[in-house]
Formats: structure tokens, sequence, C-alpha cells
């Protein structure tokens, strides 16, 4: 179920941007996360509440209270602290004490303050774990980490947008406008690659501060410059390694699942936009496969489906295959969509990384999808050229199956 409003009907352009995007980024975390409940409070600076913008739940639910006050509530209480929680227990939590947690179906739940340059964003919360365990240490570490930078890619995302109504209005401040559209594109979908300039300006910056002198304005100034520079370096550095910090350990008591059912229902939740866009669809699906532990691979089939759909806007066939070998099964996706141009081929599986719109895209689920075969100990891989199409084969290896 997903019950969304309007924060304000006077809400601006780039305040639309913005959550639409947080939508996006909570929609591709619970997932990975198993997380059947989540939700997104927005920020009203101006009269300093909480107002519900997105819940997404399995089962019907009447939620009253569109509007949070800041220290009331479980939100209202992050917002105050800004300071991200984790509650493995509430029965045994009494930070809160069920204050705002009747709706939950689980006693588990985390609440992550969203926090930009430009101050608070809102609120994003994750609850009811399918498998009904308490969110783990990594879990947590994962999603306090991933928002993070969506908060940076978000603040990027309103500063483009409103340098683009600036640019309507001041037409001769275009090419400014231009050089910071770009470097906010750059910086949505390549966060991850900022390390590199950095390692040089840490160096210049160790041997300005040897030129120096101890007790000069200068040298204060350099060793604030290399705080700043060390702390982006170690957050950086943190996102390249958020797959390692994904809670490997969370699908092991989880029930098995069909492959072919996951294919065929992946399918189903596409069918209206399949048939809009006149796509042929080809199965061969073997029924002797067994059944694989389910450790998130409906959101690769899901993934990979959806890319295949959206580059066949008009038109085209998707084959989709499985089997299986001594050794391995195998699936396969072969569409004939618009394909993947080479220069960009080494950078699908990176996190933020899209072709897409940030506003139709977080550039999160090919990143997840690769972290979720990882766990099968299997291999995700794709052959493309451009105007002809794209072919994703996914292999998972039986003798790792039998211990993921």
């Amino acid at each position: 179920m997903e019950i969304t409003k309007p924060a304000s009907s006077s809400i601006s352009k780039s305040e639309t941007v913005i959550n639409n995007y947080l939508q996006g980024v909570l929609k591709d975390i619970m997932p990975i996360l198993r997380a059947e409940c989540g939700s997104i409070f927005i920020f009203d600076n101006d009269k300093k509440e909480l107002i519900l913008n997105a819940f997404y739940n399995s089962e019907e639910l009447n939620i009253s209270h569109r509007r949070q006050k800041i220290g009331e509530g479980v939100a209202g209480k992050v917002a105050d602290t800004k300071k991200p929680v984790l509650v493995k227990d509430i029965d045994f939590d009494h930070r809160f004490e069920h204050n705002g947690f009747k709706h939950y179906r689980t006693n588990s739940f985390m609440s992550i303050p969203l926090l930009s340059p430009r101050g608070l964003l809102g609120i994003m919360n994750f609850s009811d774990k399918s498998n009904r365990e308490s969110f783990s240490d990594k879990d947590f570490a994962f999603v306090v980490m991933l928002c993070r930078y969506a908060c940076i890619i978000a603040d990027n995302l309103a500063s483009s947008e409103t340098m683009a109504q600036e640019k309507e209005n001041f037409e001769e401040h275009k090419q400014l406008l231009e050089k910071y559209a770009t470097v906010g594109k750059l910086a949505a979908g390549v966060v991850h690659e900022v390390n590199n300039p950095l390692d040089g300006i840490i160096r210049y910056t160790n041997m300005l501060l040897t030129k120096s002198g101890l007790d000069t304005v200068a040298h204060e100034y350099l060793l604030e410059i290399k705080n700043g520079l060390n702390r982006i370096a170690k957050t950086t550095k943190s996102l390249l390694q958020f797959s390692h910090q994904v809670n490997s350990e969370s699908g092991r008591s989880r029930p098995s699942v069909s492959i072919n059912e996951l294919i065929t229902d992946s399918l189903d939740a596409f069918k209206n936009k399949i048939d809009l866009n006149n796509i042929r669809i080809h199965l061969a699906l073997d029924s002797r496969l067994p059944q694989v532990p389910d450790l998130g691979l409906s959101h690769v089939c899901i993934n990979i489906i959806k890319n295949a759909v959206d580059a066949m806007p008009e038109g085209g066939a998707l084959e989709i295959c499985s089997g299986s070998s001594k050794e391995a099964i195998f699936l396969k996706f072969k569409d004939t969509g618009c394909g993947i141009p080479d220069e960009i081929k080494d950078q699908i599986f990176k996190p933020f990384f899209t072709t897409k719109s940030i506003i139709n895209g977080t550039g999160l689920g090919l990143a997840i999808s690769h972290e979720i075969i990882s766990r099968y100990g299997g291999k995700i891989e794709f052959n493309s050229q451009v105007g002809k199409g794209t072919e994703f084969s996914v292999l998972l290896p039986l003798k790792k199956l039998e211990n993921a």
C-alpha cells in the first residue's frame, strides 16, 4: 500500500524534486533491508513541524495523523535531537515508550534524520522486517550512510533546480548556470570518485603546512582545511564500501523461493507499462529448477526487468530464460532496447550512477542487485550494443547456494 500527500499546496518545484527523489531512495532501500514498512516525514521549516510525505506498507492502515510536532512521537524526537535511532525491541527501550509506535507490527524500527547543508529535510523510517527479526547494527550502519549521501544528492538537486529557475529570468548568467548545473549532475552521479582529487589536495595541504609558521593564522586555516578534507575522504570511502556493510547474515532464516515465480511476479508488476509500450515477452523457464534461499533475488529480477522496459519506450522484445547445469542455476534477460554505451559500461554497478533523470532513478538498483547476487556467491554480468539491446546474465553456483 502507498499513501502520499503533498506537504503543502504552495510547495516549490525544487521541493517536489527533492521529495520525489527521497521517495525513490526509500523504495530502493526497503528491499535490501527486508523492511515491509517505510515512511518519510518532510520538515516544514515555516511551521516547525513534520508532514507525512510518503508511507509504504503491505497492509491497509488508517493513519490519521498527517503532521507531527518537533519533540513529539518517534519522528518528532529524532527530528529534535537530529540523531539516528535504532530500536531493537520497543518493549525494552524506554526512550519512546510506544509513543507513535502503534501501527508497526514488529518491535524493531529505525528512524533516520535527513540532514543536508541546508538543514533538516525530514525523517526516514523503516520497520517490520519480513523475517520478524530485529534490525541489526549492520542494517543501521548501512541505512545511516546511505541516507547521508542521499541528502547530499538531494541538496545538489535543489541547487540544480534553483539554478534552472534563475536561468529563465537571468539569461545573461547562462554560462555560469550551466557550469554549476553540470557540477551538480556530476556530484549526484560520481560521489564515489571524489577520493581521486582529494588525495592530491591533502598532499599539497600537508606541504603548505610544513612551509607555514606554527603561530600564523594561515597555519590554523590550513589545519582546518586538512581536517575537513580528511572527513570528506573518510565519508566517501565509507560509501565505496557500503555493499560490505549490508547485513549478510539476515537471510539465513528466510524461506526458499521459486525463481520462475519471482520472474512471473516481476513481469506482472510492469504489465501495464509492458502493454503500453507494446513490448513482446518470450519466456523459456525451466520447471525443474530447485528453490533457492530468499536473499533478495526478487529485487534483482524487478530491477533488471524495469531497466529493460524503460529501454524500450517505442516497443520491442524481452526474452527471459532460466535453467541449470551440474554446477549452477542461470538466468538471462535479453531486450532489444537502446543499449548501453561503451563509455559507461564499467560504471553501471556503482552506487548512485544512473543514466536516467535523478527524479526517475536513484542509481541504486544495479548496485544493490550486485550486492544481492554476491550473497549467493554468484555473478551478474551483461553484454550490450547501442541500438541493438542488452542481455543480463545471473549465475548462482549450486554449491554456494547450500550455504547461502
